[in-house]
């Protein structure tokens, strides 16, 4: 497995991208990573290493790099201490002001960064995220439709929210592939108030898929977690790696 950590000039500053793939010259298809809240920790980068040993180039831009090269969080100290402390309001603040624009803008970065690498086939990319990452792929399936082709999410939070372009709003646009799964014990994001998105991607079709997982809470998917479940983890990794195996690269 061969992996590295890149510092890409933005302009602004530095974005840093962590990159796994297999060894060997490739090309390997490319699949963008977001990962979830509290930031590219031990169990975000075991889930991304797992994903390029099935034979793909994994991307992962540094969400919060704008405040310091990959902050990570203890979700469950933070609790801990409250949702009114001082530390829970700052991660809060970050979470919620790294803009879907400012996102965007990275993914641009680091797609030309990726562009010029033999290594890595960025024709028919896909994306697959973790909590607000699964916003990020909502944004991206529907923004980007030229390069990225399939996204998954995994126990999706600020999917559905009260404004007026809400992320659910713009599944129908889609003209790939995205699939959903969410905890049904989920007490971040619940599968009622996830449900418009649900609906909305299973009225794709064939293009779109949901799983509705019994027993998993948010954070199902991230090895290591207080909520990590593997059963649900298995099965949701099972269809990203039979959708983009299908869907990805210059050769699908």
């Amino acid at each position: 497995m061969h992996t590295e950590r890149r510092e890409l000039d933005t302009g602004d500053g530095q974005l840093g991208l962590y990159i796994a793939r297999p060894d060997g010259d490739g090309p390997f298809p490319l699949v963008m990573f977001f990962h979830h809240g509290p930031g590219f920790d031990d169990g975000s980068r075991e889930a991304a290493d797992a994903i390029a040993s099935e034979g793909f180039c994994v991307a992962v831009p540094d969400r919060y790099w704008r405040n310091g090269p990959w902050l990570t969080f203890d979700i469950a100290a933070l609790f801990a201490e409250g949702p009114d402390s001082p530390a829970m309001q700052e991660f809060l603040g970050l979470l919620l002001g790294t803009t879907d624009d400012m996102v965007d803008a990275d993914i641009a970065v680091a797609l030309a960064s990726l562009h010029d690498d033999p290594a890595v086939d960025t024709v028919n990319a896909g994306c697959i995220g973790y909590c607000i990452g699964a916003r990020t792929v909502v944004r991206t399936l529907a923004g980007r439709s030229n390069t990225f082709v399939a996204g998954v999410g995994l126990h999706p939070s600020f999917c559905v929210t009260s404004e007026p372009n809400s992320p659910h709003l713009s599944v129908p646009t889609m003209t790939g592939r995205l699939h959903m799964a969410q905890g049904a014990a989920d007490q971040l994001a619940s599968l009622e108030e996830n449900q418009p998105l649900l609906d909305a991607v299973t009225e794709l079709g064939d293009r779109g898929s949901t799983d509705v997982i019994e027993g998993a809470d948010h954070g199902f998917a991230v090895p290591g977690g207080h909520a990590y479940h593997p059963e649900g983890a298995a099965r949701s990794y099972a269809t990203a790696f039979a959708m983009f195996g299908e869907h990805l690269g210059s050769n699908a």
